[in-house]
């Protein structure tokens, strides 16, 4: 009975209740003007032979710098230069998107959830080729709030 109790007690306190992490991971992610990105995990899936192959292949990082979620932009920075992005800021997620000159589309998007590690944003990226035969690459990792 006395561990029900303390379990009803806690259910009813928002500050200690399960949403208490998220909305932590959310604050976080709604109040970040830089985040540095680290993907991990990645694929590449491409057009062979008459059929969609997929492999894996290698990550790679980058920083978001100066976002601005009322303009709804931020600026993607990699060792090959800086890109601009378009933002779309929901309330548990970010999604960035960049539009290179050759016609390649990137999106990042950044959930306002903790991975294994608190302060590490869960993320994906997603680059889709404007390239004949067609080429994606899926990206996994994580991205954090940098000061």
């Amino acid at each position: 009975m006395r561990i029900f109790s303390l379990l009803a007690l806690l259910a009813l306190l928002p500050a200690f209740g399960p949403g208490a992490i998220a909305a932590d991971a959310s604050n976080v992610l709604a109040t970040a003007k830089s985040l540095r990105c680290v993907f991990k995990s990645a694929i590449i899936t491409s057009w062979e032979s008459g059929s969609y192959q997929s492999r894996p292949h290698k990550g790679f990082s980058f920083i978001i710098e100066a976002i601005n979620a009322a303009r709804g932009n931020a600026k993607a920075v990699a060792p090959g230069g800086a890109s601009h992005l378009e933002m779309i800021a929901l309330p548990n997620v970010r999604h960035f998107l960049g539009f290179m000159e050759n016609g390649d589309l990137n999106t990042t998007s950044v959930h306002g959830q903790f991975g294994a590690r608190d302060g590490d944003l869960l993320a994906s990226h997603s680059v889709h080729m404007a390239s004949e035969p067609p080429r994606t690459f899926q990206n996994f990792g994580i991205c954090t709030a940098k000061p």
